[in-house]
């Protein structure tokens, strides 16, 4: 099996596991995390260990899931990060949630750059999308720092799962080598 333990120069990054699902489960119960990433519901434990069951099976069949992150010499998890399906279809997006008391440091365009130079290195993605809520600025700040660039959105009035317009995002591999 592929090595998936990933290390940044602050944070270490590794699948997540059902064992973790209270710590997950915590980021989530955020009012400040579950606003945009759950259209502003937070979601039940059983949600959270559905969706762990889902990356495992993601790893399993695309070789990408989510990664639980800690600092280096921590043991709590602090944030989430890595790929999964949104919408309806499915698209297969970036994804990532911190901790509020870790905000504003930069560990969330850290932790995404380093799955997103997984996905490129070892999974050969041609590209990588992801997508925020409109009105949810730092996301789409992070999106920019990770070089990715806005390539369309979806009003609110054409889905009926959204509650604010959806901005969408694309980064390129020749893009993010050229970047590199």
């Amino acid at each position: 099996m592929m090595q998936r333990l990933l290390q940044t120069q602050r944070l270490m990054l590794q699948p997540v596991q059902a064992g973790e699902a209270a710590e997950i489960h915590a980021i989530f119960a955020q009012p400040g995390v579950y606003r945009y990433l759950t259209e502003g519901v937070p979601m039940p434990l059983t949600w959270v260990a559905g969706i762990i069951r889902d990356s495992e099976a993601t790893f399993e069949a695309r070789g990408l899931g989510l990664w639980s992150v800690r600092e280096h010499s921590a043991q709590p998890i602090i944030g989430l990060t890595g790929y999964r399906d949104f919408y309806d279809p499915p698209v297969f997006e970036l994804f990532y949630a911190l901790l509020p008391a870790y905000w504003h440091r930069g560990l969330a365009t850290e932790m995404a750059r380093a799955v997103i130079a997984y996905a490129f290195t070892h999974q050969y993605l041609s590209e990588i999308l992801a997508s925020t809520d409109e009105p949810n600025r730092a996301s789409a700040r992070v999106m920019t720092r990770l070089g990715m660039r806005q390539h369309g959105r979806t009003p609110v009035t054409e889905a009926d799962d959204i509650c604010w317009d959806q901005l969408h995002f694309i980064l390129s591999y020749d893009d993010w080598w050229a970047a590199r």
